[in-house]
């Protein structure tokens, strides 16, 4: 399966996805104290005060939960609770090395972003034999070449023109790129900020030791400095990859870091909380439970910029209760309520709270797409007991949804609907996919069509079969939804529940905790295909993750990672998947696969896209240069260029 990117690995992402006094905003000026010495009393004999500096200039961001660890490869940091968190509090101690800005890769400690028409990208033809390493286009996993294989000779780019492998040597193309750092890097100790660095992350993240996904350690053929700021990426033959522009690795400092041995590097306090990067600002405490203080880097790149604009920043840790943040916000204990503090019953308020000018908001719908997908190949029965075999069943239950009030009902007008597996925003998205719309009488009628009847003639009671294909008659058109324990989930299931009805289709929802509704094939009830319907959220990020629905991802003994719970098989959809994946990088073959991806799986519905949800940062009335991005791997992604007061340069409100 192809896995997505974050600034510091590739792993499987499957999203589960007290008031007090302004003690912790922008400290305002105060007056010198005025004291009359012994024997003097009149005025004109004091003497004057010396001008006391002004109070350091502090930013106070607010965070949910206080990060496990800040060590890049540390399993807290990748898949612990508060990974979201340790990213946000990450991007004030390393910016970049490039941000995802509309799912576009920008460079940021790098001189450009490599990309074919610059060059620093490009594809050579290798000479490869018997035993090499090179990636199946079958399978699209590396693997050792063997006779009776297939492989892509140079200049071929799809399994049209592949070929069976029979001896000898053979020539492949592979892919090469050369990532430049800008010059004068430092980290925040004054030591210089070498190429040599990023080669010792990537060794640290290929340790044995390291618990980071394998997807782009298998697939990298050598990973090495060519000078003190250039590094050359290798990929093995066959292996065009789509993200080739982010396989830098973060780089970390080896004169601080390379004597521990790396299984002690997820314990050591040096890679854990002492952290030192190249960023805006760098740790000058951290209070346990309560926030980690930050001060301005002199050695940052961008510092003769007069970049950041505060000499401090702290990060608070707020917790997930609803309300708490908010109200932190309001009374000033937060300058800025990251999105990590912000929950779905805070978005009316927040929103509310803007038209008033109490605070500011800014939000854009993100790259987390819920879906409910529909168990076409139940692992209990055979297939054709499924309730959704007919097409036409779950063009139906698409019919009967109302995106749009979804959005408006849970989300609070935020976010945005989504037709397709990619978010709305995602480049690749098609906008006008043919997927029905909100409409009871035409779902009604498509489940009349099918067999699936109102017997008793009451609204409350659902649909029955007689005639469906498969489905025993008398079976109730009743679905039984798997989700998550969170209120949003809860909240969806009780408004799909509301549609649903008015088309004579029960719902029951299940709210399990994630480790129950996500454990791999064969125990849990979504990999392990024993569910009829699971609602729950996937990231689509750079690209697109096509390989969800297809057929080899389908859970199994022989696949027992596989993404495809809903068992949905089609050839033609396999086949486009796979061309989107083996294209050159950016041609118009890969957009034209990735969209008939998208336009196959509107025609059959084995999942129904619901809604991208928001991504949103508060912050105070007197705080300018947050910006929402839908694809920024931190919301804080600028975080550099915020400012406040009268360094925002323009009167400040609640706009």
């Amino acid at each position: 399966m192809r896995h997505a990117h974050t600034p510091w690995d590739r792993v499987r992402l499957l999203a589960l996805i007290a008031l007090g006094l302004a003690a912790c905003s922008l400290p305002s000026q105060t007056e010198a104290p005025f004291t009359l010495e012994p024997g003097l009393s009149t005025p004109d004999l004091l003497p004057t005060p010396s001008p006391l500096p002004p109070p350091p200039k502090t930013l106070v961001v607010c965070l949910g939960r206080e990060p496990d660890s800040l060590y890049i490869y540390s399993p807290l940091r990748l898949y612990g609770e508060a990974n979201r968190e340790a990213d946000a509090v990450l991007q004030a101690l390393y910016d970049g090395p490039f941000d995802l800005l509309d799912f576009e890769v920008q460079p940021v400690i790098l001189q450009q972003s490599p990309s074919l028409e610059n060059g620093a990208a490009r594809v050579e033809p290798i000479e490869l034999g018997g035993g090499d390493t090179y990636l199946n286009p079958e399978t699209l996993e590396p693997e050792t070449l063997q006779s009776g294989k297939l492989y892509l000779p140079s200049g071929c780019s799809g399994l049209a023109c592949a070929q069976t492998y029979r001896g000898g040597l053979v020539t492949m193309d592979a892919m090469v790129v050369d990532f430049t750092l800008r010059e004068g890097l430092e980290w925040s100790d004054g030591e210089p900020l070498t190429a040599d660095d990023s080669v010792f992350s990537y060794e640290l993240s290929a340790h044995p030791d390291s618990e980071i996904g394998r997807y782009l350690l298998d697939r990298t053929y050598a990973y090495a400095a060519l000078d003190e700021r250039s590094v050359r990426w290798r990929g093995i033959a066959g292996f065009l990859d789509a993200e080739y522009a982010s396989n830098f690795w973060p780089p970390l400092p080896r004169h601080l870091l390379g004597d521990i041995p790396p299984a002690d590097l997820a314990e050591s306090e040096a890679a854990n909380r002492q952290v030192v990067g190249w960023g805006p600002y760098e740790i000058e405490e951290w209070r346990e439970g309560d926030a980690i203080v930050m001060r301005r880097n002199p050695n940052y790149f961008r510092a003769d910029e007069g970049l950041p604009s505060f000499d401090s920043l702290i990060f608070r840790f707020v917790g997930a209760e609803p309300g708490v943040g908010v109200q932190q916000l309001l009374t000033g204990e937060c300058d800025v309520l990251d999105e990590t503090a912000i929950g779905e019953g805070d978005l009316e308020t927040l929103t509310d709270l803007q038209v008033e000018g109490s605070l500011q908001i800014t939000s854009v719908a993100g790259p987390l797409v819920d879906r409910i997908d529909l168990n076409l190949r139940p692992v209990s029965e055979p297939a054709s007991q499924s309730l959704f075999s007919d097409r036409r069943t779950r063009q139906a239950i698409a019919g009967c949804i109302d995106r749009e009030a979804l959005v408006g009902q849970i989300l609070s007008g935020l976010g945005a609907p989504a037709l397709s597996y990619l978010p709305p925003l995602h480049p690749f998205n098609i906008s006008d996919l043919a997927v029905p719309s909100h409409d009871p009488a035409a779902a009604g009628a498509l489940l009349d069509q099918v067999g699936w009847v109102d017997d008793d003639g009451l609204p409350e009671t659902p649909r029955v079969a007689q005639g469906v294909p498969g489905v025993p008659a008398g079976t109730p058109l009743a679905l039984r939804l798997l989700t998550g324990v969170d209120s949003l989930h809860r909240s969806l299931a009780a408004a799909l529940a509301g549609d649903l009805a008015e088309c004579g289709i029960g719902l029951e929802p299940e709210f399990l905790e994630p480790a129950s509704l996500l454990a791999p094939w064969p125990d849990g009830p979504v990999f392990g295909r024993s569910f009829e319907a699971v609602g729950w959220a996937w990231l689509g990020l750079l690209s697109p993750p096509c390989e969800m629905f297809a057929g080899g991802e389908i859970p199994s003994d022989d696949n027992p990672i596989g993404s495809n719970a809903s068992g949905y098989r089609n050839t033609a959809y396999d086949e486009a998947c796979a061309a989107a994946q083996l294209a050159l990088p950016g041609s118009d073959a890969q957009r034209a696969a990735i969209r008939q991806t998208q336009e196959i799986l509107a025609a059959d519905l084995p999942a129904i896209a619901l809604f991208a949800r928001p991504r949103m940062l508060a912050f105070s009335p007197d705080v300018c240069g947050p910006e929402a991005d839908p694809s920024a791997f931190t919301l804080l992604w600028n975080l550099e260029l915020w400012d406040a007061g009268e360094g925002c340069g323009v009167e400040t409100g609640g706009g």
